[in-house]
């Protein structure tokens, strides 16, 4: 297995941290991947830009077109936004921007918020990874956990705003308590949102919240 955060490969079975990095491992078994396939994920994990990793990623696919932990990892990334938003930086290339919509629901359209929640549920790229996972239910858990992993890291605790940091120091709020009530409001939206199923919404809120508390 390889951990998605280092991209070094672990051994073992029951393993649920990486050995290398502390990362929380997926917790479904799938097929073990060839050492050549595993060198290219890790040149990809290596890269400084997702843009950079997407490229190593497609290149690894034109050689091995039918390997799914290559799609996998493509899962991770997003695509550039044919409409970014005037005067606002885009973050589309980050995939777990999706969760944006649970954040600050009123910073887009509903046909924006529709969407990035197809793309978060539906997309084909999603569909064909859980159709060639040996447990769908497991992938799809492992999907929403590394999403929402990625999406507090970047953006709730690089948000100087939210954080209460100033030119890189910290102006004494109770960093934890702050990402727990950003968490808490996220999952009331998520619960709120009458265009996911019970199963979506008891999952994504189950994923934020596992989340936090890695």
């Amino acid at each position: 297995m390889i951990c998605c955060k280092c991209g070094k490969e672990t051994a073992g079975e029951g393993i649920a941290f990486c050995p290398y990095c502390g990362e929380r491992l997926p917790a479904t078994e799938e097929k073990r991947v060839s050492k050549e396939v595993q060198e290219w994920i890790q040149k990809a994990m290596k890269a400084t830009s997702l843009p950079e990793r997407k490229k190593i990623l497609e290149q690894a696919k034109k050689e091995y077109p039918d390997e799914p932990e290559i799609d996998w990892e493509l899962l991770f990334i997003g695509s550039p936004d044919p409409k970014p938003p005037k005067g606002k930086m885009d973050f589309s290339i980050i995939k777990s921007w999706l969760l944006q919509i649970y954040r600050k629901p009123e910073d887009f359209s509903g046909e924006k918020r529709d969407a990035m929640r197809f793309e978060l549920f539906h997309s084909p790229q999603l569909e064909a990874a859980l159709a060639a996972a040996e447990n769908p239910e497991g992938r799809m858990r492992d999907y929403l956990d590394r999403i929402c992993r990625e999406y507090i890291n970047i953006f709730l605790k690089e948000d100087n705003l939210l954080m209460g940091n100033l030119f890189g120091l910290r102006i004494g709020r109770n960093r934890d308590r702050v990402l727990e009530n950003a968490v808490a409001e996220m999952v009331q939206q998520v619960e709120t949102d009458e265009q996911l199923t019970d199963e979506q919404k008891k999952m994504l809120s189950e994923s934020l919240v596992q989340a936090l508390r890695s």
